[in-house]
């Protein structure tokens, strides 16, 4: 089956997999087909261009077309790097003398296949195309091993043993290719006809060292997949789920249904959680993420107010492209999607799949490029400070195969990546697996584990994603005859979590008047000052949220034009399990007499040095100062009332002074500022209390001009 390049790459998944399980779990052990029965489900019927049919303990087929071929496979599991024989029993009863007939192997589509042909007239042919390219490894060359002629059988062969490959015709060898040179494209194995002929084929072998599935420990919990109900499942195609990181909103893709754009066209769909974990009835998204076109959602922020979509759109919405386009929520809704610039992106491949990083600064593709090792791969693109993207970098061996490996997710965490693969031994034609990054070079990861039986069916899975706090994975799997693909859940198993994280969230609010405002979030480590991830604050409500893993400390803070940012700062240095904290951020209008608070400032106890942790806090204040060139401001320091009044006088001084000091050093002239210590006399909370006490402890500016 063919889809045309604009489908959203789930849905080949998702349709392209009937004609092609047959042996995917049986072939972990290698496979014998006698063809006493079609018992493993090879093609037969009538057609146009063919007539298949297995009788007599054998499989006839007859290739109509009088130019052409025609290649009836299986996808049966070999592993190229290891040690296998593929042999077969051809018999050419009649027609046409030129090409001839063979074995097709290590094959993925029209575009990317080997095979090695006999031809009726004594001469074989093993060749590749590769992306389109046809390459002989032997053209037509005649040998004395070939039976020539109709109605006599030759036996077939590829022996891949160590370093070398073996091709043989009737047990004698007539090639033999180093083994690096072997290419696998996929995992269809099958015959191949050319050019109206009959053949009939018997004893297909593939033998091998039985292949082990790399499963994730424990695989077997008891845990069954939840069909998501009918608010969400339809009779129509439902497909390429991604829930938002609290769960609480699935997005999805509905193929043909009535109320899309159009109709035979693949539409963004979603649905809301209720209180009692039920979903509320699923609704298209409407313009203008959707339009005449194939529309996917690929990925959505934490907050919930940036999503990634498939496609690049015209001014007025409608399909302008290939490629990946933003768009950020509105107070009217969702804008126009913008293009998404990733530097020399191209793909080979009519499909793809992408996932958007929590932080907003890693884009997973799911493509393939010239340096790819199979159909398609993994690569990471990093974000720009001006908003473009790297070039597509390949994550390495430890990933890809020479099959599909797609449908990738990176968990919350940013160390967890979850993709489908048909290159690696599993229970059915593509898989769930899991691995962890092993440092910052994005091409090291650890061993990929099969999730197991509970979550990879003998049918194929994908769309793969899970809530930031990993209870739940939401999927594409195989259901049943009758109810076909549909939209599941499943509770994770321990051993395929990711690391926990801690999902911040609240409000964006004014200072001054408390109203909602729509921003920009931004937050860094606290340590080095490196920004670490970005969000938006919702246009109506002010609410946003970002997830931060553990081990490090963060500052983070809402930013807008015209206001002074109040910062705040989290310490998760220690690992703890997922946790949700409420922080609501506040932006002070720049405006004489304002007073503000420099949380993220940091002394010793006693002591008036700055740490370098405050640097971040003084640096975002010497921006605003230069931003406002005229601008002046006085420095307040303010202890509690623990200790000595008179040294709390001078603790706050010296503190001022230190702010003072600092920015001087950064080139803000000191006309422009004003350093006072308060000590303990401008309490702002009751110093009875710890809490009351640390808000006391202070250092705050005052815009005095303007």
């Amino acid at each position: 089956m063919k889809f045309i390049q604009r489908t959203f790459f789930t849905l080949l998944l998702v349709q392209g997999l009937f004609a092609s399980v047959a042996f995917a779990q049986s072939s972990l052990n290698g496979m014998r087909e006698t063809f006493d029965n079609n018992k493993n489900r090879w093609f037969v019927g009538k057609g146009k261009d063919y007539d298949n049919r297995i009788e007599d303990g054998q499989y006839h087929m007859f290739c109509k077309r009088t130019k052409g071929s025609y290649y009836p496979n299986q996808r049966i599991y070999i592993d190229p790097r290891k040690d296998f024989t593929i042999s077969m029993k051809l018999t050419q009863v009649s027609g046409d003398k030129t090409y001839g007939a063979g074995m097709l192997y290590g094959s993925n589509n029209d575009n990317n296949r080997n095979f090695f042909i006999v031809s009726p007239s004594g001469s074989y042919r093993i060749a590749r195309i590769k992306r389109g390219k046809f390459a002989n490894i032997v053209d037509w060359s005649k040998h004395s091993a070939i039976k020539a002629g109709f109605g006599t059988p030759n036996l077939l062969a590829i022996e891949k043993r160590g370093g070398s490959v073996r091709y043989k015709i009737n047990g004698t060898v007539v090639k033999t290719i180093p083994a690096e040179e072997l290419q696998f494209f996929g995992n269809k194995q099958g015959f191949i006809v050319y050019n109206t002929k009959e053949v009939k084929v018997d004893d297909f072998f593939i033998t091998h060292k039985p292949y082990r599935i790399n499963l994730i420990a424990n695989p077997i919990q008891g845990y069954k997949k939840e069909n998501l109900g009918t608010n969400i499942n339809s009779s129509y195609n439902d497909i390429a789920p991604l829930i938002s990181s609290d769960g609480q909103t699935l997005y999805f893709v509905r193929k043909d249904h009535p109320n899309n754009i159009k109709r035979k066209k693949d539409d963004i769909w979603y649905a809301e959680k209720q209180g009692d974990d039920s979903w509320k009835m699923a609704k298209n998204i409407g313009k203008p993420l959707n339009n005449t076109s194939y529309n996917g959602v690929i990925a959505v922020s934490p907050d919930g107010n940036t999503l990634l979509v498939t496609g690049v759109y015209k001014a007025d919405g409608s399909y302008k492209e290939n490629g990946i386009s933003i768009s950020h929520r509105t107070n009217d809704g969702w804008e126009v999607p913008k293009k998404v610039s990733v530097k020399n992106f191209y793909n080979r491949n009519g499909y793809y799949a992408f996932n958007l990083s929590s932080d907003r600064r890693k884009l997973i593709l799911a493509i393939e490029r010239d340096d790819s090792r199979g159909d398609l791969d993994l690569y990471v693109s990093f974000l720009k400070a001006d908003g473009t993207w790297t070039e597509p970098k390949n994550m390495g061996n430890d990933l890809n195969t020479f099959g599909r490996d797609s449908g990738p997710f990176l968990a919350a965490d940013d160390k967890t990546l979850y993709f489908s693969s048909s290159g690696q031994p599993g229970y059915g034609s593509s898989d769930i697996y899991v691995t962890k990054r092993l440092d910052d070079t994005w091409t090291r990861w650890s061993k990929p584990k099969n999730l197991g039986k509970e979550v990879n069916s003998s049918g194929g899975e994908n769309g793969f994603t899970i809530t930031a706090k990993g209870d739940y994975a939401y999927l594409v799997s195989w259901e049943n005859k009758k109810n076909g693909y549909g939209l599941f859940r499943i509770k994770l198993h321990q051993a395929a979590k990711p690391e926990p994280v801690v999902m911040v969230y609240g409000k964006v609010l004014n200072r001054e008047t408390g109203r909602p405002l729509s921003a920009r979030i931004r937050y860094s480590d606290l340590n080095s000052g490196k920004l670490l991830g970005i969000a938006r604050s919702n246009p109506r409500t002010g609410s946003y949220k970002i997830i931060l893993p553990y081990s490090k400390a963060y500052d983070f803070l809402a930013t807008r034009q015209g206001f002074y940012s109040v910062g705040n700062h989290l310490d998760l240095k220690a690992s703890s399990s997922f946790k949700a904290i409420k922080r609501n951020l506040y932006l002070a209008p720049i405006q004489v007499g304002a007073k503000i608070r420099l949380n993220n400032l940091f002394f010793d106890t006693g002591k008036s040095t700055l740490k370098t942790t405050s640097y971040g806090e003084l640096n975002r204040l010497i921006r605003s100062l230069k931003r406002y060139p005229k601008m002046t401001i006085e420095i307040a320091g303010h202890t509690d009332s623990q200790g000595n009044p008179a040294k709390n006088m001078t603790l706050s001084k010296a503190r001022a002074n230190a702010v003072l000091g600092y920015l001087s050093s950064k080139g803000i002239p000191t006309n422009r500022l004003k350093a006072k210590g308060y000590g303990q006399n401008k309490p702002i909370a009751k110093n009875t209390t710890a809490l009351g006490r640390a808000r006391n402890r202070r250092v705050e500016f005052t815009i005095l001009s303007k």
